[in-house]
């Protein structure tokens, strides 16, 4: 059996090299270790990034593990590498979003029913964010149907989005939404075409 010690640097490497989510499978396999020890030396990686001293941490979703920068490091990232920079979404695309994440699978057509004006474009945008996705079939009338996506709960720190459910997350995700900013904005922005 390797050393700790070792194994935590070795899947700290892999984790940092690595621009998706890896699964605890798959670095047992990659490092011909135990799953029960690849979680172990996570579980210890883990606690020696909780100190104050770093600045990333190990997320752990349903799908993988990865690590991310802590969330009060974020604005740093922006200001270094101003293309990473997260853009702001619009109060008019966090609506579509929320109908999105709450109805899907839903189609372009009931979001224009549900917000009372075209949103093709707000939902195209969401979609080049990748934070929305099509589904892989159609809707009755041949039209295409709409689910959010992982970079969506990953985003909003979410689970699953069965999360939005539990009391106050809705709000605390969709704020913008629930906090009456968008109060004569539910129609489009002339100041903002784009929607977002």
């Amino acid at each position: 059996m390797e050393q700790a010690w070792e194994l935590k640097a070795k899947i700290e490497a892999l984790l940092v090299a690595s621009d998706r989510q890896v699964t605890i499978e798959s670095l047992a396999q990659c490092l011909e270790v135990t799953e029960d020890e690849v979680d172990e030396a996570l579980r210890e990686f883990e606690a020696d990034l909780l100190a104050a001293d770093r600045g990333i941490l190990i997320h752990r979703r349903p799908h993988g593990i990865r690590i991310e920068i802590k969330p009060q490091y974020t604005d740093l990232i922006g200001r270094l590498l101003p293309e990473r920079k997260a853009k702001p979404i619009t109060s008019q695309a966090l609506e579509t979003l929320a109908i999105i994440a709450l109805k899907q699978p839903v189609t372009t057509a009931d979001i224009n029913a549900i917000r009372g004006i075209e949103s093709a474009g707000t939902v195209q945008t969401l979609r080049k964010r990748k934070l929305i996705a099509r589904e892989a079939r159609l809707g009755a009338r041949r039209e295409k149907i709409w689910r959010t996506t992982q970079i969506f709960l990953d985003t909003f720190g979410l689970a699953s989005p069965d999360e939005l459910y539990k009391e106050g997350r809705m709000e605390e995700v969709f704020a913008s939404v629930y906090s009456g900013e968008l109060d004569g904005e539910v129609g489009a922005d002339p100041a903002n075409k784009k929607g977002l």
